[in-house]
C-alpha cells in the first residue's frame, strides 16, 4: 500500500511539473492498474478506452520482441501516448505511460519522464527514495534548484556519471550519498539524480548532482539531452571487465559531442577493485588512457567505499572551491 501511496504522489508531482499531460499511469502488462494520477474529467471510460488502445498496440509489439517492450509513442484520434517498459518490478513487469491530447508535442517531455520512470522503478523495487522532481524549463530541459541560488558561497555541481552497463555507476552514486551499497543489479532507466551537500567551512556549502546515465545503448537518445551544464564527467569502467576499459574511448567522444565547453573537468574511474586481486596491467591501461586524454584517473570500489572519498575531493577542490 505504500508503495501505491508513493507512486501516486511522484504520478501527482509529474502532472505538476509537466501540466501539457492529461494522464500518467503505472500498468503490469495484464492490463492492471498499479498508480494513476489524472486531470480533472478524465473518467474511468476514458482510462478504459485508453487501457484497450495500449493492449492492442503491446499485442502487435510482441509479435516482433520477444524480451521487451522497450519504448515507444502512439497516437490516436484524440490523444497521444508514450510507453515505457519500467522492466523487472519485483516478481512482475510494468509500464509507465503519459497520456497527452491529439495536438500535444508530448517528444520534448520524454527526457524528463526518464527521470519519473527511473523512480518509479524504485518504488516498485522497495527501495526508499524522495518523489520530489527537478524543476522542467525552456520545453524540456531540467533546472538545477541551485541555479537559482545568488549566494556564491552556496553552489550546486552537476556530476555526470556515464559508462558502459553494470560497471557501477548507480552504485558509485548511492555509495557516496548513502553511505550504503545495493546488492541486487537494476540498469537506470535512461536517468537517476541524486544529491549530496558538503559543508566545506561553517558559512560555504557545495552540493554535488550527480546524474547517472544509463548505459544501454537503448538509452543513447536519451542521455543526449543531460549533457548541457555538467561541471565534471565520470567515465566509469569495471576493473572486473578489462573489455570496458576499451569502451570508454566512444563514451568519452559522446560527452564531448553534446558538452562544448573545453574546460570541464573529465575523470576515469576504475570501479570494482574488490573484485581483482592483480590489477596491475589494467591499471597501466588506465592510466595509459588517462593521458593520452590530459584526465584524472582514480580507482574505487562502490562495494567498501575505497577511493570514493579521494575521488569526491578531487571533486570538491576542483569544483567547491
Amino acid at each position: 500500500m505504500l508503495r501505491v501511496t508513493l507512486l501516486e504522489e511522484l504520478l501527482a508531482n509529474f502532472l505538476k511539473k509537466v501540466d501539457e499531460l492529461i494522464a500518467t499511469l503505472i500498468v503490469d502488462l495484464d492490463g492492471l492498474i498499479i498508480a494513476r494520477q489524472s486531470v480533472k474529467n478524465f473518467n474511468e471510460e476514458i482510462i478504459g478506452a485508453i487501457m484497450s488502445i495500449l493492449e492492442g498496440a503491446l499485442n502487435k509489439i510482441k509479435r516482433f520482441a520477444d524480451t521487451s517492450y522497450g519504448s515507444g509513442t502512439f497516437d490516436t484520434n484524440d490523444y497521444r501516448l508514450f510507453y515505457l517498459e519500467l522492466g523487472n518490478v519485483g516478481p512482475t513487469r510494468a509500464l509507465f505511460v503519459l497520456v497527452a491530447d491529439a495536438y500535444s508535442d508530448i517528444d520534448k517531455f520524454i527526457p524528463y519522464s526518464y527521470i519519473v520512470a527511473e523512480k518509479a522503478s524504485q518504488i516498485l523495487n522497495d527501495r526508499k527514495i524522495s518523489t520530489k522532481l527537478p524543476n522542467l524549463v525552456n520545453g524540456g530541459n531540467v533546472e538545477l534548484e541551485s541555479n537559482n541560488h545568488s549566494n556564491s558561497k552556496n553552489s550546486i555541481n552537476k556530476i555526470v556519471l556515464i559508462g558502459p552497463d553494470n560497471v557501477g555507476k548507480s552504485a558509485i552514486a548511492n555509495m557516496f550519498v548513502n553511505g550504503e551499497f545495493i546488492e541486487q543489479y537494476k540498469p537506470t532507466i535512461g536517468l537517476s539524480i541524486i544529491e549530496k551537500e558538503l559543508q566545506i567551512l561553517k558559512d560555504m556549502k557545495i552540493t554535488f548532482s550527480l546524474f547517472d546515465l544509463g548505459g544501454k545503448k537503448s538509452f543513447a537518445k536519451i542521455r543526449r539531452h543531460f549533457y548541457n551544464h555538467s561541471k565534471a564527467v565520470l567515465i566509469v569502467f569495471d576493473y572486473s571487465k578489462q573489455e570496458t576499459l576499451g569502451m570508454i574511448n566512444e563514451w568519452i567522444e559522446e560527452a564531448r559531442h553534446f558538452i562544448k565547453n573545453s574546460s570541464i573537468l573529465y575523470i576515469i574511474v576504475g570501479n570494482k577493485i574488490d573484485k581483482v586481486e592483480n590489477r596491475e596491467e589494467i591499471r597501466s591501461n588506465a592510466y595509459k588512457f588517462a593521458d593520452r586524454y590530459n584526465f584524472q584517473f582514480f580507482e574505487t570500489s562502490a562495494l567498501t567505499g575505497e577511493g570514493l572519498d579521494e575521488l569526491f575531493m578531487c571533486l570538491t577542490s576542483n569544483l567547491g572551491i
